[in-house]
């Protein structure tokens, strides 16, 4: 009987919660950032691993880095329901997302050991991608309840120059990947429940006594990937440059826990119609796989000087989440307990089949302006802008899936003390664009229970319920970052 319920409930839990263009949602590096990502062909200082290794040979001495940054994404979601008519029917309380703050360090160190055409790194980097956490009891709780999702890096990269003018550089990285994702599904007896057919969960049906919350947990906690890229500059006042991470092969081991209402009625419980069903209104499984495939990325830019205080970047990004097929989840044993003393179920249910679901991602792109002003010798402003496409159709945007076509600014500035220690900091503000969604093909997930079909030996229906994305979508996010670098050692130049 409750296999089909699993069922339902890895389909629901295990949707990719990674947000296609948005599971990125800014960049990494404090002056990168106040570039608004403009920092492929004039990256400057250690975040060059995250851009482009080969940028590296722009760093003219030894130096270490430490990076803190603080990340805030806003989600407001107003459900609306509409009938077969497309008649709207009902309008939600709006709902907010309630998450704090996510803190992200950075670190690194970088020198070019006596060789004037090589430098050498190594660093940790975190890519931004956003937590989320919204009311258990609210109009999003069938969609997502909190999720986190991030991913760090770590390794060495160098650079080395040919020609006078051509650097070629790559970098070999550690990668863990963690996600984590909460979610209600409702396991209700059918419309009919003695007449051995499936209608569906009534309209009316109370969620205190009918929901399943469920708690996954998974960890890619070593993965090998790297990155590579060209430099180029032909003349002084002209730089290229060029990255691409390959697709990284995540395999998440890890965890799902699935709870019934503590008064559900498959329980013996305090409400009125409480079968006792179950022995145990807890099951988990300690030991599930998942396996997700993160796309190609490629950076391109070009930095022009057109005089000699000011640099000028625009790059253009491009992310290759159609190549990311499906999500699927194996090594799956997840068994919930028969009550040996009600005669509906004869043993404990358990399901171990694989779970495949499809992505249905699609390529995104970006463009991206920036640059810096020397102000003085030992100061520098920056600023930048850019704009993103969606990686995720409009049809499955919900609030574990917030993004959309976005647009932002960023700004920034840095100085220099005695020549050996440089602080920077800044700030990036974005925009998504405001989705009214009334097509949405995310629903509600339901398991009707029919006595009838229970007792004549047939297995319950997971059912599409009623839709639960249709409605208002907004969502901004800031972050602002902080940098500090301490230089050692003799310049490049000085060589």
């Amino acid at each position: 009987m409750l296999a089909a319920v699993s069922t339902a409930l890895l389909a629901a839990v295990f949707s990719p919660t990674a947000d296609a263009a948005g599971f990125y949602f800014t960049d990494s590096g404090t002056r990168a950032m106040s570039r608004a990502g403009a920092f492929v062909a004039g990256a400057d200082d250690l975040s060059a691993q995250y851009y482009n290794p080969a940028a590296l040979i722009n760093l003219d001495r030894g130096q270490a880095y430490v990076n803190f940054s603080a990340f805030k994404q806003n989600v407001s979601f107003v459900r609306k329901d509409y009938d077969e008519t497309g008649a709207l029917t009902e309008t939600w309380p709006e709902i907010t997302q309630q998450a704090p703050p996510m803190y992200i360090p950075a670190l690194g160190f970088g020198h070019h050991f006596g060789l004037p055409n090589t430098y050498f790194a190594v660093g940790m980097w975190t890519p931004v991608a956003p937590t989320n956490e919204f009311d258990p009891n609210g109009s999003t709780q069938y969609t997502l309840t909190d999720s986190l999702t991030w991913q760090i890096w770590g390794g060495p990269s160098v650079a080395h120059r040919f020609f006078g003018w051509l650097t070629v550089g790559g970098g070999v990285h550690w990668t863990l990947v963690r996600a984590e994702k909460s979610l209600s599904m409702m396991v209700c007896q059918d419309e009919e429940p003695f007449d051995g057919e499936i209608q569906g969960c009534p309209a009316d049906t109370d969620p205190a006594t009918n929901n399943l919350d469920a708690q996954v947990s998974v960890w890619d906690k070593a993965r090998v990937h790297g990155n590579f890229g060209i430099h180029a500059r032909p003349v002084e006042w002209l730089s290229i440059g060029a990255s691409a991470v390959p697709p990284i092969n995540v395999h998440a081991k890890g965890s799902i826990a699935v709870d019934l209402k503590e008064d559900h009625w498959l329980l013996e419980g305090d409400g009125d119609g409480n079968l006792n069903v179950l022995g145990s209104g807890h099951a988990q499984d300690d030991d599930v796989t998942v396996l997700l495939t993160m796309p190609w990325i490629i950076r391109m830019g070009v930095a022009v000087r057109p005089v000699p205080e000011l640099e000028i970047e625009a790059t253009a990004v491009h992310q290759r989440w159609s190549a990311t097929k499906e999500l699927r989840v194996t090594d799956i044993n997840l068994v919930l307990q028969d009550n040996p003393d009600n005669p509906l179920l004869s043993e404990d249910q358990a399901i171990t089949d694989d779970v495949v679901l499809p992505a249905g991602y699609q390529d995104a792109w970006s463009l991206r302006l920036g640059g810096d002003y020397d102000i003085a010798e030992v100061a520098a402003a920056r600023a930048g802008v850019f704009y993103e496409t969606s990686g995720v159709p409009e049809g499955t945007v919900n609030v574990s899936l917030v993004d959309a076509p976005k647009f932002g600014y960023a700004l920034g500035g840095g100085g220099r003390i005695a020549d050996r220690v440089e602080i920077d900091a800044g700030f990036i503000h974005s925009f998504l664009k405001t989705r009214e969604l009334t097509n949405s093909s995310v629903r509600r997930v339901e398991v009707p229970v029919d006595f009838g079909s229970v007792l004549a030996g047939e297995p319950l229906a997971v059912q599409d319920g009623q839709v639960v994305g249709n409605g208002t979508m907004k969502s901004s996010y800031w972050m602002a970052s902080l940098g500090v670098s301490v230089l050692f050692g003799q310049k490049q130049s000085e060589m």
